[in-house]
């Protein structure tokens, strides 16, 4: 009988030490970010954030392993008012933060090497923000509809420069895009450059005229989206391509292409329900791929000399 109660005494008090250990490694465990493993051995991605803060600190470690990534949509339309990100992350993904209406401040770490489109497109309350110099990448319209952005400010040594509130490389070949706040009017590109980026001028609702560079090969997807003040637009000799939904909900209702123009998109003259914008009028010359394909797609054609 004696035996029988030590062995039930042991027992319960395995059981109480061992539940005790699962109750305390769960604190432990727990966490406000849902995460997954990272490619590289010994890291994470942020996938989600499940607390109830509005001010929340990404950080540099979870469970002993570096926080590098920020993935797609991870904070999207959440209600934080600030974010600080932890200096291991490299990656911040697709609209990671968009939506966040009320978010205010963002503090970036100093190891990020890539910020991806839209990252934080609609973030209505952000005010200003500084682009550390490690930033090596950057996607269209990451500050789209940010209407409270006053000021982006660029780290001593960036890769990147702005001018005239547009931001581009530092060696000024690469448009990237025009900062919410840009009063742009009639804008020339400047000479040097050499590509603009997807999006570059999304929602610029006071571009009222555009001059490209002559240096300007392919006229990227998305340039002119929304740019309700903009009514025509006129592309360069140097252009041989024309990519797509060049001129959704814009105001464009005139394009000049010239011969060189060997390849259009063919959703490049889209409105909204994917149909052919046939309101449009392109000018060009006889025999000229532009002619055939506004032919084709429907579009009026005035030709020219």
């Amino acid at each position: 009988m004696k035996n029988a109660i030590k062995v039930l005494c042991f027992t319960l008090a395995v059981l109480i030490v061992g539940a005790s250990a699962i109750m305390i490694y769960f604190k432990w465990d727990k966490s406000e970010f849902e995460y997954v493993d990272g490619t590289e051995k010994g890291t994470v991605i942020i996938t989600a954030y499940s607390g109830d803060s509005k001010d929340i600190k990404i950080p540099s470690k979870l469970r002993g392993k570096k926080v590098t990534q920020i993935d797609t949509n991870a904070f999207e339309d959440s209600d934080i008012t600030s974010v600080e990100i932890g200096n291991n992350v490299t990656y911040i993904g697709k609209s990671a933060f968009s939506g966040c209406k009320s978010l205010k401040t963002v503090k970036l770490g100093k190891s990020i090497l890539n910020i991806d489109e839209n990252c934080f497109g609609d973030c209505t309350s952000l005010e200003e923000i500084t682009l550390p110099k490690s930033i090596e990448k950057l996607g269209g319209s990451i500050f789209a509809n940010c209407s409270s952005l006053k000021k982006v400010e660029l780290e001593d040594g960036s890769n990147f420069a702005i001018k005239d509130d547009v931001l581009f490389s530092s060696d000024m070949k690469k448009l990237y895009f025009a900062l919410p706040y840009a009063k742009l009017g009639s804008y020339t590109c400047p000479d040097s450059v050499e590509t603009i980026m997807p999006l570059a001028f999304f929602s610029c609702k006071n571009l009222t005229e555009f001059t490209f560079s002559n240096k300007i090969k392919v006229v990227p997807q998305g340039i002119f989206v929304l740019c309700s003040n903009l009514k025509k637009i006129e592309f360069p000799e140097s252009v041989n391509q024309i990519s797509s939904v060049i001129t959704l909900q814009s105001g464009i209702k005139e394009i000049t292409i010239p011969s060189s123009v060997k390849t259009i998109d063919n959703n490049a003259f889209i409105k909204s329900d994917g149909s052919v914008d046939t309101s449009l009028v392109i000018r060009t010359t006889s025999g000229s791929k532009a002619e055939d394909y506004a032919k084709d797609k429907g579009i009026k054609v005035e030709l020219i000399k």
